[in-house]
């Protein structure tokens, strides 16, 4: 009984052994057919789309007429002709300044001309009698010199006289100002009683009119960007007081210098000024007040975009070895053999991308499986790329996340993902969802049939054992 004992303790033991060996090849096998493990990654469809490329800059509104009144003589105000924010019109009278000084340099030149108008006629008279005995030889050769040099000095003086009295009359007149056009007082300096300094340096403003029925916006635009802006470009502007409303506008005028700020340090930056006028008319517009306008330099009405998270840098020797390594392993080829041949090449790799330059591209799924394709980038918005080469409409493109699409992600790379709901209702996302829900159940297929093929092995070691 004893020996029956042993021999069926020794059998069982065995039985156990062969499972556990059997397990563990089944596992291995198992695990081989899975392969490696499949990264999470957010997935988008290239789409046909319109596209604008826009250059975004701030500014402020202003008029795009507006008047700065100012004195060309010195005095005190007497007559202001409105109050901030009133209307007026073309010729009417904006300011009065004390003209009594100048009305008197005006009088005293009046008298002064008539002097001389008065001895010019004297003179011209004796003239003409000395002329008639110099001819009769009653006079001398120089009494007739001294008339007629007598005549023209005093021709001289009325003409210089006259000419300061324009001079007088011209300052007498600028004690008035009148306005030069139809507009709005939208800056009052001055006050009656104080005083008004002329001075054809320099302006003194005692007013500003201005035209609020065609404003316009002055921004800084960027060196970089404003090669890309052109008159006749159309504007969106956006003001800070009105949040929730675009008016358009276009580019009228782009600055041919540049101003230069924090010149000599770090933060040196040069920008150019450009004017964008606003088409609409607002009556609650005002000068001074804050906008952002953006400015579209291109419009793309049927181009290929995808999201700007979707496209990365690489190298394309790098992505050539990878894509090599994943096909080799895809038909038996084992991508942890000769590693230091591998190591080797992956280091020749490095060396020749010394010399070589980055390129973009995009991660573009087929199956399960990521491969990277060289693209050509067109115009861009804030959010979206344009392609122009290297990609169709419908791909299935890598987006996220950012830190596994810069870094870890290479063609050949096993991804797990869920596909793009389209809401069109056309049924075109229902099916694009059918792919994913058909690998499921392809992959759960396989499980079964791995499973029923360990239990058919542990069944066969058994019988062999009994």
């Amino acid at each position: 009984m004893s020996r029956k004992k042993k021999k069926s303790k020794a059998k069982i033991w065995i039985i156990i052994a062969v499972v556990v060996i059997v397990g563990g090849l089944v596992t291995a096998n198992f695990m081989t057919k899975r392969g490696p493990k499949a990264i999470d990654v957010d997935v988008a469809e290239a789409m046909t789309d319109s596209l604008a490329q826009t250059v975004t800059a701030s500014g402020k509104v202003q008029p795009k007429t507006e008047v700065n009144i100012s004195s060309n003589v010195s005095g005190r105000i007497l007559f202001l002709g409105g109050e901030e924010g009133d209307h007026v019109d073309k010729g009417d009278m904006l300011v009065r300044i004390e003209d009594e000084e100048y009305h008197a340099d005006v009088e005293q030149m009046e008298y002064l001309l008539r002097s001389y108008e008065a001895s010019l006629e004297e003179n011209q008279s004796k003239l003409k009698r000395v002329r008639e005995l110099a001819e009769a030889s009653l006079a001398s050769q120089a009494d007739l010199e001294t008339a007629t040099a007598a005549v023209k000095r005093l021709q001289a003086d009325v003409e210089r006289t006259r000419a300061q009295l324009e001079q007088s009359r011209d300052r007498f007149d600028k004690t008035r100002i009148y306005a030069p056009l139809d507009g709005i007082i939208t800056r009052l300096s001055k006050e009656v009683g104080e005083m008004a300094i002329g001075s054809q340096f320099s302006q003194d403003i005692i007013m500003v009119v201005s035209r609020l029925d065609s404003m316009e916006v002055e921004v800084e635009v960027n060196e970089n960007d404003v090669v890309l802006v052109d008159i006749g470009d159309d504007v969106d502007v956006e003001v800070f007081a009105m949040p929730d409303t675009t008016f358009k506008g276009h580019v009228t005028e782009i600055a041919h210098s540049g101003t230069v700020s924090g010149s000599g340090t770090a933060e040196e930056v040069t920008n150019f000024m450009v004017t964008v006028a606003i088409d609409d008319f607002v009556q609650t517009l005002r000068p001074g007040m804050s906008a952002t306008v953006d400015i579209v330099t291109e419009r793309r009405p049927n181009a290929v975009v995808l999201p700007q998270e979707a496209v990365a840098v690489r190298l394309l020797s790098d992505e050539e070895r990878f894509a090599k390594q994943a096909r080799e392993a895809e038909i038996g080829g084992n991508r942890g053999r000769d590693g230091e041949e591998n190591n080797g090449e992956k280091r020749q790799m490095q060396r020749l991308g010394d010399r070589e330059e980055p390129v973009e591209v995009v991660f573009v799924v087929r199956d399960d499986t990521v491969w990277a394709q060289q693209v050509t980038l067109g115009i861009y918005s804030d959010t979206h790329f344009e392609i122009v080469s290297g990609l169709q409409e419908g791909d299935l493109v890598v987006t996220g996340p950012f830190r596994i699409l810069s870094r870890e992600l290479h063609s050949g790379t096993v991804v797990d993902f869920t596909p793009p709901f389209k809401p069109d209702g056309d049924g075109e996302g229902d099916m694009q969802a059918e792919p994913g829900e058909g690998q499921g159940e392809v992959e759960l297929a396989e499980d079964g049939e791995d499973e029923a093929s360990n239990i058919e092995e542990v069944e066969t070691a058994d019988a062999s054992a009994s």
